[in-house]
């Protein structure tokens, strides 16, 4: 029987089925949450959440053979040193993308209209007037067109928006057939009323939002970040939303979550949610079953799938 540590809180949530299929196949689940390094020692696979998984967690893991990312982003596992040492990385990619891309756009309109702004103030007695901004066949941009991006560039289209999207990949017929108008990053920064954040985190995006492009945007432009929080400098971030550089900014993500104490929590031009996007029903399920294959076709067929690293 193969030893399976699940740290992620949300794993069979909305399916407990999952869970006793894995154990009829003759998988042991155990759980650690909040997840303790000492219970990782014995365990063969991980499904592993948002929680940190470096170097000196993976040392600690003396039976480990892989590591289940029960979402798509993995910028929390060093994959690199997991590949040294043998043990595979997988994730669930394509379970989360509408549940993103809807939230993406939800923020998109909620920072627009001021509407979490305004539903505080109802029910603090008070009856306020908001002068938003249309998405109405506004400019939208969109940085990174992945799955998520694209899905994001639909629902603009959907709103007769003009969308222009920037990738270092080359452009795929996909795009062509939404009407996404590639751009280099600065046009599309200087363009666009709505800028929408669709990358992984890594070397080469970190903080690629900072001072210099809030410099370039307009002065009504509303920044949404769904990806990851450290694509934006958030020091340059609260400079531009207090000296109203830009109208407003929507976050589901932060450089360090959750952002205890973070200056950006007092500006009323920020609305945030906590780091949700990937979590619906829908997507919840689907990416537990994906995470489930991928730790038992491998601990128990030998078979790799969905491999990151």
């Amino acid at each position: 029987m193969v030893k399976i540590l699940v740290t992620s809180a949300s794993f069979a949530k909305f399916n407990k089925n999952i869970i006793d299929e894995l154990e009829k196949k003759g998988c042991k689940i155990e759980f650690s949450i909040p997840f303790d390094v000492k219970d990782i020692t014995n365990a063969e696979g991980l499904i592993v959440g948002l929680e940190k998984i470096d170097a000196t967690v993976i040392d600690e893991a003396k039976k480990l053979k892989i590591i289940s990312k029960h979402g798509v982003g993995v910028d929390n596992i060093d994959l690199e040193y997991a590949r040294s040492k043998g043990i595979i990385v997988s994730n669930t990619p394509e379970t989360n993308n509408d549940a993103v891309a809807d939230l993406a756009f939800g923020l998109m309109i909620s920072a627009a209209r001021s509407i979490p702004q305004a539903n505080n103030d109802i029910k603090r007695n008070t009856w306020p007037r908001y002068d938003g901004r249309s998405v109405w066949k506004k400019t939208l941009g969109v940085i990174g067109l992945g799955s998520i991006g694209k899905g994001v560039a639909k629902r603009g289209k959907g709103f007769s928006m003009n969308v222009l999207g920037y990738d270092i990949t080359e452009k795929t017929s996909e795009e062509r057939d939404i009407g996404i108008d590639r751009v280099s990053l600065e046009e599309l920064i200087t363009s666009s009323d709505y800028i929408s954040l669709h990358v992984p985190l890594n070397k080469y995006t970190e903080h690629m939002i900072s001072t210099r492009e809030f410099d370039l945007m307009r002065e009504n432009a509303v920044l949404i970040n769904s990806a990851r929080g450290g694509l934006i400098n958030e020091k340059a971030l609260y400079e531009a939303l207090y000296n109203k550089k830009i109208l407003a900014c929507a976050l589901d993500v932060f450089e360090v979550e959750p952002p205890e104490n973070n200056k950006l929590l007092t500006l009323d031009n920020l609305i945030v949610t906590p780091h949700m996007g990937a979590y619906t029903v829908e997507s919840g399920e689907l990416m537990s079953q994906k995470a489930a294959q991928n730790i038992s076709s491998y601990l128990l067929h030998d078979k790799i799938l969905n491999q990151v690293n």
